[in-house]
């Protein structure tokens, strides 16, 4: 006797019903797609308990006809895979939301159902209920043109699946999660969430942007500024095929979770850590560590160049093309955020935000070239205890201020080789400050705690508290200046009087060896000697202050750190890589937390932002500056 059985109809919709419908949110996901699917403009869903008690989705899309509606409770039907000879075509470029027919069945196998249906042109719909399964009643009724669905008592037949859900404020939150995602993804869709009989979201249809809907969504942050996701040759597209558009929210506010970034493809809500790696890796240097992005993907494929049938839930796809799918998304975040840093800087600088070039460039070094005017001395290096002390700086008023040898800094001109020479020089700039091109609508008031800048801005007859930290800021301009003479190989270095000779580990001679091209491209310029020795004959200008074996053991460190290895998964990108060791060497450059700075050097720090690339974020993520609004500052002193 065979012992093989071939399964009963009703068990293997239950066995499937597992695999599609995990939770009530489950139910609530298969049937809003339907409705979606269906055409439906205006969508209601209502829920009692957590989604077991009862769950009601009413819309008002094309319906079904009596046939249809029997159809649609048998196992694989569907009306949206499109007639093909060949089956293999019909699953290769699918454009509706659902396409297995297997919710249904599913959902009727584990809980009482109904369904109400009428098409446009018929004079009565059409009802059915089923109950766990069982086929108990069909037979025409008066409707409205569409859908409903009542699912009663879900899992009332599998107590042992009832019981593992989780709590009812669990439940109740993933069912607002795709209600949510649904309505970001046709945000001309009207949507109606009510819950036990209290309505928790009412969505109009077809009036919402989907900047107002974002913004709907995300209420309590409605006040930071959304950043609108920008591909840097085609506004929100790109060239085969892939097209990337959304809005982040501002780096401002992150998380520590990725679950308030929602990402779709082909207006579907998918899951994909490649999508929110992509998203990361953009954001590079405007997110701390161990925090993440929220906002709203949405990525537009080709249809047959993604496979959306890979998972039961349809919440994973692979894409075709990955990488090149990443990089586009890549390219979207930077470009936003290259817009971004426009808008804060017309914030701050406003209209004198445009800088005379030619007067610039007489006034501060070329980033080719390095060469320094005598008049000015840009910010550089931090304090370099190797400098001679006692040098005299005039100062505002006139008078003499001495600088000793603590608070020297070198300032390096390079040659036609590209070896600087250090030259002492003030901290900052030597001048007066009529000869500083100070921003008219930024105006440094003060030092607080000698690390934040107060400064007063003008915007539209607005006045603003402008609280700057001054190494966050000066070190994200440093490192916005290395990434640039990186890329030109251009970075001056500092060549040294007596070379300095160590003795490498193995592990380290073969870093160095393996990354020589870079290192050398880094401005670090080493010879072996012979055996384990190797000589040290010029070091990278911006951090010159520290000594040459510092200097050497801290980048290769950063070539051989376990973030970058096998050992931690997928190893990072060269570019990441470099990324991280430039903005380490901004930071030991960038002056420093209690360094005092007079009115001058203060003005130059906002000269240098009003010049640089980007400024918000330092390259570790942390904030540069907070605006307090006038009408803010009333209210603390009760002055509304």
């Amino acid at each position: 006797m065979s012992k093989i059985k071939i399964l009963s109809e009703h068990l293997a919709n239950q066995i499937a019903a597992g695999e599609v419908i995990e939770r009530p949110a489950s139910v609530v996901k298969e049937l809003l797609e339907n409705s979606i699917d269906a055409g439906a403009s205006q969508v209601q869903i209502e829920i009692e308990g957590s989604g077991t008690k009862l769950i009601r989705v009413i819309d008002d899309g094309g319906g079904m006809d009596a046939d249809d509606a029997l159809l649609c409770l048998e196992r694989h039907a569907t009306s949206k895979l499109g007639d093909s000879s060949d089956d293999s075509n019909r699953l290769a470029a699918i454009r509706s939301l659902g396409f297995r027919g297997e919710a249904i069945p599913s959902i009727a196998s584990v809980a009482k159902m109904s369904i109400t249906t009428r098409i446009e042109n018929d004079q009565l719909g059409t009802r059915i209920e089923v109950r766990y399964g069982k086929l108990l009643k069909v037979y025409e009724t008066g409707c409205n043109k569409g859908t409903v669905i009542e699912i009663k008592d879900l899992f009332g037949n599998l107590p042992a699946r009832k019981k593992f859900l989780k709590s009812r404020r669990t439940e109740l939150f993933h069912i607002e999660e795709i209600i949510k995602n649904y309505s970001l993804a046709n945000y001309q869709l009207g949507i109606t969430y009510t819950l036990n009989s209290n309505r928790v979201l009412d969505f109009a249809a077809a009036t919402d942007s989907l900047e107002e809907r974002i913004l709907m969504l995300y209420s309590k942050n409605a006040s930071e500024p959304l950043v609108p996701l920008q591909y840097p040759d085609a506004p929100a597209s790109t060239a085969e095929g892939i097209i990337v558009k959304g809005f982040l929210l501002s780096p401002e506010q992150t998380f520590s979770t990725s679950a308030k970034l929602r990402l779709f493809v082909n207006g579907r809500a998918v899951k994909d850590r490649m999508m929110a790696h992509a998203v990361h890796e953009g954001l590079s240097g405007f997110l701390m560590k161990g925090r993440t992005a929220g906002g709203v993907v949405f990525v537009t494929v080709p249809y047959e160049s993604v496979d959306v049938n890979v998972h039961p839930a349809k919440q994973e796809i692979r894409f075709q093309q990955p990488n090149r799918v990443h990089n586009t998304i890549v390219s979207a975040v930077r470009g936003g955020m290259e817009n971004y840093q426009q808008a804060a800087k017309q914030t701050l600088f406003g209209s004198n935000l445009a800088v005379n070039r030619t007067e610039a460039e007489q006034s501060f070094p070329d980033a080719k070239t390095g060469t320094m005017t005598k008049k000015f001395a840009r910010l550089w290096n931090p304090p370099s205890a190797a400098s001679p002390g006692n040098i005299s700086l005039k100062g505002m008023d006139g008078g003499t201020f001495a600088s000793s040898a603590r608070e020297t800094t070198f300032s390096p001109g390079v040659n036609e080789k590209g070896v600087a020479t250090a030259e002492p020089v003030a901290p900052f700039l030597l001048g007066t400050e009529d000869e500083i091109p100070v921003p008219e609508s930024l105006k440094p008031i003060g030092q607080f705690m000698d690390l934040y800048l107060l400064c007063e801005a003008k915007r539209e007859n607005e006045s603003y508290l402008v609280v700057i930290d001054q190494h966050a800021v000066h070190e994200r301009i440093l490192f916005e200046n290395l990434k640039k003479q990186f890329a030109a190989r251009q970075m001056p270095r500092q060549s040294l009087l007596f070379p300095k000779m160590l003795e490498l580990p193995p592990e380290y001679a073969a870093l160095l060896e393996e990354n020589r091209d870079q290192i050398q491209q880094l401005g670090l310029v080493v010879e072996e000697f012979g055996g384990d020795n190797y000589i040290i004959k010029a070091v990278p200008a911006v951090i010159s202050h520290l000594e040459p074996e510092e200097i050497l053991t801290g980048i290769l460190m950063d070539f051989s750190g376990p973030e970058y290895g096998q050992e931690k998964g997928r190893k990072r990108a060269d570019a990441t890589r470099l990324d991280d060791i430039l903005a380490s060497m901004a930071c030991k450059a960038a002056i420093k937390a209690g360094q005092n700075l007079n009115a001058l050097e203060m003005q130059e720090i906002l000269k240098l932002m009003q010049e640089s690339r980007a400024f918000t974020h330092c390259p570790h993520g942390r904030p540069v500056l907070r605006m307090f609004s006038a009408a803010d500052i009333q209210k603390w002193f009760h002055r509304t």
